[in-house]
Order: C-alpha cells, then sequence, then structure tokens
C-alpha cells in the first residue's frame, strides 16, 4: 500500500489553496473593476482646428448677412440672404483660400440664398474682389455688358434695372455669367453643425486654464472682475491655454494684458460664459495689450458657446475670432476685428453706426483638448469639416430640463457630463465583489488550518 507523506500531502493542499486565493482574488477585481473601481481609463487628447468648418472666410455666417459698412479684408460667406443696405467692400486683400469646383479664381462672396435689394435702392455699391457665387438668383440678374454693349467687368443688379443702377454688387473681374449661380458650392448646415459641436466641446475643453492677476498680482475667479480692473494673463508655452471668463468680466475690465504673446504653439482659447444675462452680451471691448494683427491675432479664439446676442458697441479692437454660432451678431464699434467672425446671423454696421473693418487673421492653430470619453460629435468627417485625421473629439449632452434619466439600466449624467452608473445596475457588481472578498479571507484561514494539521502530523 502506498503510502502519501505529510510533506507531500501538506504541498498538495497549499497548491489547492493557492488556486482558490487566486481565482477568488480575480474575481474581486473583476468585480471591482465592473462596479467602476478598477483603474481609470487615461485620458484621450484630441488635437484640431474648431474653425475649420469656415474655410478661412473672413465673416462666415449661417443665415442672413446685412452689409452696412465698411469693409472685409478677406471673403465673405453667408447661407441664407445677404441683404444690401449700404457701401461695402468684400475681400479687398484677396485673401480667402476657397476656389468653388469648376472657377479660375477664388470666391470672394458666397450667397446661399437671394440678394435682397430693397433696404437701399438709391445709392449701396458692394465692391467684390475675385468671384461671387449665388445660390438664388430671383430678383437679380448678372450681367458682364454695359449700355454699350461692350465687355466689362460682372455686376450683379436687381433684374432688369441696368448695369451701372444701384444698388449692386461691383466685381473688380469679369466672371463668366455661369459660373455665377444659381448653385452654393457650400454645405451651410453641415458647416454649422460642426461649428456648433466645436463650440460646445471647447468650452468644457480640458487643457492649461489661464490665471487672471490684477496687477499686484493677486488671482481673480473667473465672475470676480471689478470695474476698471486691469487683468494680466500669462500663457503656458506648448500647450492649449485657456481663460474662463463671464461676459460681465470682460466688460468690468479695462484692460487684458498678455505676458507673453499667443503662438501657434501656445494658443489661447477664451471661453465666454454670458449665461448670467440670459446668452446676451453687449461687448465694450477692452484693450488687448501685447497681442495685435498678425502678432497673436491669430492664435487667440473667443467661444461665444450658447450665446444668442453679441453685439460690439465700442471700445477696442477684437484681437483673434470669433466662435458665436448661435448668436446674431452686430457691430455698431468703429474699432476692427482681427480674425474670423462666425455667427447665426450678422450686421456689419448700422444707419447711424460705422462697423469696424474685419482684418484677415484666420485662425492659425490647432487646439488640443483632453477627454475620458470622445464622441463622435466633432468627427472631421466631410469636407468642411475639421480636423485632419478624422479623430473624435468630445462631447457630452445633459439632460435635458424634464427628462426621465432614472430608469433602470440606464446612465444618468451629472451637470458636467460625467457618466454614472444607476443604483440597480452598480449593486450586482458591489456585492459580488464582497462576496469575493469573503473568500479570499476563508480561503487564507482554511491554508493556515491545513498547514498547522501538517506540521503536527
Amino acid at each position: 500500500m502506498h503510502l502519501r507523506t505529510p510533506g507531500r500531502r501538506a504541498r498538495r493542499l497549499s497548491l489547492a489553496g493557492a488556486v482558490t486565493l487566486t481565482a477568488a482574488a480575480a474575481a474581486t477585481a473583476i468585480a471591482f473593476n465592473a462596479a467602476g473601481t478598477g483603474p481609470a481609463a487615461m485620458a484621450a487628447t484630441v488635437t484640431y482646428d474648431p474653425l475649420a468648418p469656415a474655410l478661412d472666410f473672413n465673416s462666415f455666417v449661417e443665415n442672413e448677412t446685412v452689409l452696412v459698412s465698411t469693409e472685409s479684408e478677406g471673403p465673405v460667406a453667408t447661407g441664407g440672404n445677404l441683404v444690401v443696405k449700404g457701401s461695402y467692400n468684400v475681400n479687398i486683400h484677396e485673401s480667402g483660400t476657397f476656389v468653388a469646383p469648376g472657377d479660375s479664381q477664388q470666391a470672394g462672396l458666397v450667397v446661399g440664398g437671394q440678394v435682397d435689394w430693397t433696404q437701399d435702392p438709391a445709392t449701396s455699391v458692394v465692391q467684390v474682389h475675385n468671384y461671387m457665387k449665388i445660390g438664388d438668383l430671383t430678383g437679380s440678374e448678372a450681367l458682364n455688358t454695359d449700355i454699350n454693349n461692350a465687355s466689362v467687368n460682372t455686376h450683379l443688379v436687381a433684374a432688369g434695372a441696368g448695369y451701372d443702377s444701384t444698388p449692386r454688387l461691383e466685381l473688380n473681374t469679369q466672371q463668366p455669367l455661369s459660373s455665377v449661380g444659381p448653385s452654393s458650392p457650400i454645405d451651410f448646415d453641415a458647416a454649422f453643425a460642426q461649428l456648433r459641436a466645436n463650440s460646445q466641446d471647447l468650452f468644457v475643453c480640458e487643457a492649461h486654464e489661464v490665471e487672471m492677476r490684477a496687477v499686484d498680482g493677486t488671482v481673480v475667479p473667473k465672475g470676480r472682475v471689478d470695474t476698471g480692473m486691469q487683468i494680466r494673463i500669462t500663457l503656458e508655452p506648448g500647450v492649449t491655454n485657456i481663460l474662463n471668463v463671464t461676459g460681465d468680466d470682460l466688460n468690468n475690465m479695462s484692460e487684458l494684458s498678455f505676458q507673453n504673446q499667443p503662438t501657434a504653439t501656445m494658443p489661447l482659447l477664451i471661453n465666454v460664459d454670458t449665461s448670467g444675462t440670459g446668452g446676451e452680451m453687449d461687448w465694450d471691448v477692452p484693450n488687448q495689450a501685447g497681442a495685435g494683427g498678425g502678432n497673436g491675432a491669430p492664435y487667440i479664439l473667443w467661444n461665444f458657446k450658447d450665446t444668442t446676442r453679441l453685439t460690439l458697441t465700442g471700445g477696442d479692437t477684437v484681437e483673434g475670432s470669433i466662435l458665436a454660432p448661435d448668436a446674431d451678431y452686430t457691430d455698431l464699434s468703429a474699432s476692427n476685428v482681427e480674425g474670423q467672425i462666425i455667427a447665426k446671423n450678422a450686421l456689419h454696421g448700422d444707419v447711424g453706426f460705422s462697423g469696424g473693418e474685419i482684418h484677415q487673421f484666420p485662425f492659425a492653430a490647432e487646439l488640443s483638448c483632453e477627454d475620458d470619453e470622445p464622441s463622435p460629435s466633432a468627427t472631421t468627417e466631410g469636407p468642411t469639416t475639421n480636423g485632419p485625421t478624422g479623430d473624435e473629439s468630445s462631447s457630452c449632452t445633459p439632460p435635458s430640463p424634464g427628462e426621465n434619466t432614472d430608469s433602470p439600466g440606464e446612465e444618468t449624467t451629472t451637470g458636467d457630463c460625467v457618466p454614472l452608473a444607476t443604483t440597480g445596475s452598480s449593486l450586482g457588481p458591489i456585492v459580488f465583489g464582497a462576496v469575493a472578498l469573503v473568500v479570499v479571507g476563508a480561503g487564507v484561514v482554511a491554508a493556515a488550518s491545513i498547514r498547522r494539521r501538517s506540521r503536527q502530523s
């Protein structure tokens, strides 16, 4: 009869105990990871140009644009009607980059709808450099011969009004009449869907947050800028810098001073929160010392998420581009904008007010944001969407007021869009983890008891 030695028996029992401990430990890890207590996923960094859908247009508007005064150095595009209400110069620096398929010159003016000639039938002349594209020629007529039947530069006038009639759109070149319209080469709906998603994502972008400091060096929190306060900011090299302010902060500060100048590798995103004033803002623009024109403006983006009315009432030049895709934008200030304007509707100047010039300094940087759960809202598909590689950016939409998010098995979200497991779905893994811990403890006790008996036998 073969007898097992006590040592051999102990080794077999110890091996069995080790297997039990390993299995229990694995079950515990799986349970707690399922319950959301495992290692956190590494944040994904998304880098893209949020204004890419605007195609380098100086003014890029979803619906209606009204031209009163004075000029845009770069091209202008509007998805709805163009209202001629004064004399205006478009694309005078011929600095656009968008060329419609089949054309030999860049598009200085793109109109998705019609041209409205009824607002100022007497004197208005809109001079356009390069080509124009009109989506709907109803009520308009394109001409490239004058009353003497001479071949001349192309004019667009009210139907039947004649070549030199006013108001008119006057090109500095002769454009083939078939190229004028009726067609729009830009999908404005797709472009603004992307621009809105980008604006939302940028508002929750996680990057290097810039501190506002008073002249004495004291840190000034968002929403605490006092009237007449001079604010100084210092940017971090090599990263996306974010300044979070309220609309009242901007109107209260007398100066926003850059201690170092924004660059392509050190861009600045300024998220402006206008919720305290119901999404409306009359902006008396502060002086922005340390950045101007080509020296900083192409690397500054003012993001007015959810702002529905934005009016420039006075003050200094806006250094940088304005992203306000839900706003009715009005320029009543004689000062300039050094960058692009993205808006739902736009009024450039008005009767009795001289709007400022729009200088062609298109946004020329890519912004990098971190997000644990990138969503498809900022994907880069299609000709007017952003991003160079098709990577995804972040977007998270909180539940609508009154929306029921408490159904078992569904996710609920907090105000900052961090997914939380519901009570019903999280209880099982936690209980399983607790049971697994009990098994681990029992295994340890059993293994110790076996070792004691083996030593005694």
